[in-house]
């Protein structure tokens, strides 16, 4: 969660109006794009939302080749038949199409939970009143040291804080 996003729960602000940035992380010698929960319950919403607009012109054209069926006549027993297979078609495919519906409502559930998470974590990180250390920048074992406190400039920091 970027400190954005931080503030902008802790001020009790929308998480969907909050720009993320996009810091590069290397894993494994290759550099991959961190998606913090924001930008990941966006993406949820907009698949739902995608989802839910396809199945609804999926519903409407078949409503349509009903309707175009309904006007075709029966010439014969076998037109009948393939009238009505087709119809049994459509209406299996629909009933399909149903749980795509009940599909998207789950994960429009799991975006409701994440939010609720999200604003939990702000209001309990705004009642708290805990100075916390900053997180550490390097862990044992990190390749990229370039920002480290060498020991000279430590033992002068040290001596600074002393003076």
């Amino acid at each position: 969660m970027t400190q954005e996003e931080l503030d902008a729960l802790m001020a009790g602000g929308d998480l969907d109006n909050v720009e993320t940035s996009k810091a590069q992380n290397k894993v494994n010698g290759h550099e991959h794009k961190h998606q913090d929960g924001s930008h990941v319950v966006k993406q949820l919403s907009d698949v739902t939302k995608e989802s839910e607009q396809k199945a609804t012109q999926i519903f409407d054209n078949l409503d349509i080749v009903l309707e175009k069926l309904d006007h075709l006549e029966c010439g014969s027993i076998e037109s009948c038949t393939a009238i009505e297979d087709i119809r049994n078609i459509i209406f299996d495919t629909m009933s399909i199409m149903q749980y795509q519906d009940i599909h998207r409502q789950k994960i429009e559930r799991v975006i409701h939970t994440m939010r609720d998470i999200y604003r939990m974590m702000g209001s309990t990180l705004n009642e708290l009143d805990v100075d916390i250390a900053p997180a550490a920048k390097h862990i044992s074992g990190d390749d990229d040291t370039r920002d480290l406190v060498d020991d000279d400039e430590l033992e002068r920091l040290i001596a600074q804080a002393n003076a």
